[in-house]
């Protein structure tokens, strides 16, 4: 009896969580994205029938190949007659046939196995048990019984009979990768990992092209975490099944995971031309092309950053946060038109994203478009009242106004929410300072010193706070600490000359008050 195997795919079952976009923000640092790694398992079981010879005028052969997978089961039938046209006969009549062969010869192990075929091909699972055990009763050197009933009990969740069966099937047939292939499901349902992991490996030692394993392996590496070995098995499989674009797309999620971002743009770029309309496939290029752009700008590569959010919109046009991002480097370039036309597209998007208001108002700041700005920072703090950056930049504008008390209220605000922003502190000083609130000014000066003690700009107006209170000395003092932190800075230098002249005109004129004449 010619026996032969096939192995059809499976299918993956996947998971996928968005997390949160990065959102870039002109004022305040930005933050790496972190990606979310696909999840993705796949288990290849098989059946197989052996030929039959019916007893008549005509003799029919029934095979049936296919895969038993956790989440669909795929198969085909087909029965070939004596002159090779195929027909399509109902499983209950073929099954009729066959009981009916056995009534006559009850040791027919043909029929006995092909009806195991059926009768589990049917969910009969204990009657095709039964069938097989008939086959191996009559022929206990028959490994296709053994394998066949493991793959049975792999289906009914009964993983040590499964086991065991395979490892009979083995003993007669030491070196069939399949069994081992199948054995390693079994164990990785039991979840005894390690002896998986022995049972791929011996199917690959055995069949290095058998793709199915090297997938099953990576997917327990990447379970457990060992994303370097996921990989390296990812990549062996998809050398034998260069066309499996779940395969490609997990692997691709492997190598963001492990922070190789060029390796999983090409390999996501790769899963595209096999299938152009796989669009999780272009959500995650869009993710990755603006990661990408927002490391190049952190590293100052304004173009190479426009360049890949360009290629995270060819992906995916409706993605505002790249919008925002393109709008800051748009910025950082002085393309100011341009950053506004980006913000403005990514709120016919998302018209409830505050951050991007925040951001508009920074470019409206840079063209003097003051009233604009304001609108567009109070816009975001509607949205969010507790947007340190709005009230912050709302505080700046108010101080180009000469809105004085108004700026010191919004930097109040700020550092209701952010106590340790030396900026707004910083900010909030100079204008006590303008304002002759001296002892305030003084107080906010102190306090960014005591906490950063080598901020030279803090000395220096902490400085012209001594200078107007008439503590020259103190004053003094203060410009040549700020002058030993940043040599180069000319507001200190010129202070401080203007610092010893009064203090040359102070004691020149106690020196002349000592010696007048009494």
């Amino acid at each position: 009896t010619h026996k032969k195997r096939y192995l059809l795919k499976g299918v993956c079952e996947k998971t996928y969580k968005k997390k949160k976009l990065l959102h870039s923000n002109i004022i305040l640092a930005a933050n790496n994205l972190n990606i979310p790694l696909l999840l993705a398992k796949t288990r290849r079981n098989e059946l197989f029938m052996k030929k039959l010879f019916v007893p008549g005028d005509t003799f029919r052969r029934y095979f049936y190949f296919g895969t038993l997978g956790i989440a669909v089961f795929f198969s085909f039938q087909s029965v070939f007659s004596s002159s090779g046209e195929l027909q399509d006969i109902p499983d209950k009549e073929v099954i009729k046939k066959y009981q009916k062969i056995l009534l006559q010869d009850p040791s027919n192990v043909n029929a006995h196995f092909n009806l195991g075929i059926l009768y589990y091909k049917n969910s009969r699972f204990d009657e095709a048990i039964r069938e097989f055990n008939k086959v191996i009763e009559i022929d206990p050197k028959d490994a296709e019984a053994y394998y066949n009933l493991g793959n049975i009990y792999n289906r009914k969740s009964q993983y040590d009979n499964a086991i065991q069966s395979y490892r009979k099937a083995l003993a007669i047939r030491p070196r069939d990768a399949v069994v081992f292939h199948n054995m390693g499901n079994a164990y990785t349902n039991k979840g005894m990992i390690g002896d998986a992991i022995t049972s791929y490996q011996m199917a690959i030692d055995i069949d290095p092209n058998l793709a199915e394993s090297h997938k099953n392996m990576a997917y327990i590496y990447k379970q457990k975490g060992e994303t370097s070995k996921a990989i390296s098995s990812f990549e062996k499989a998809a050398t034998f099944d260069p066309g499996d674009t779940a395969l490609l797309f997990d692997l691709a999620s492997a190598y963001e995971a492990n922070g190789a971002q060029d390796n999983a743009i090409l390999t996501y770029e790769k899963l595209l031309k096999a299938d152009p309309s796989h669009k999780e496939t272009k959500n995650r290029l869009a993710m990755l092309y603006n990661n990408k752009g927002v490391s190049c700008a952190l590293e100052g590569k304004k173009d190479d950053a426009i360049a890949a959010y360009k290629e995270a919109l060819q992906n995916k046009k409706d993605f505002s946060e790249v919008y925002n991002n393109l709008g800051a480097v748009y910025v950082d370039k002085g393309m100011i038109d341009d950053a506004i036309a980006m913000y403005k597209n990514a709120l016919k998007i998302s018209p409830n994203f505050g951050e991007v208001y925040n951001n508009l108002g920074v470019a409206y700041t840079k063209k003097k478009a003051y009233d604009d700005a304001v609108a567009a920072f109070k816009k975001a703090l509607s949205l969010n009242k507790n947007h340190a950056g709005a009230h912050f930049n709302l505080g700046v504008i108010y101080s180009e106004k000469g809105m004085a008390e108004e700026a010191i209220t919004e930097y109040n605000e700020v550092l209701k929410l952010t106590p340790e922003d030396f900026s707004a502190l910083y900010n909030r000083g100079v204008l006590y300072l303008k304002n002759g609130r001296l002892d305030n000014a003084s107080a906010d000066m102190k306090k960014i010193i005591e906490r950063n003690p080598r901020l030279a700009a803090a000395h220096y107006k902490l400085g012209d706070v001594y200078q107007k209170q008439g503590h020259i000395d103190d004053a003094i003092a203060e410009y040549k600490e700020a002058l030993e932190i940043s040599p180069d800075m000319k507001d200190a230098l010129q202070s401080l000359e203007n610092a010893y002249r009064i203090k040359e005109r102070q004691e020149k004129k106690l020196m002349d008050a000592r010696n007048a004449p009494q």
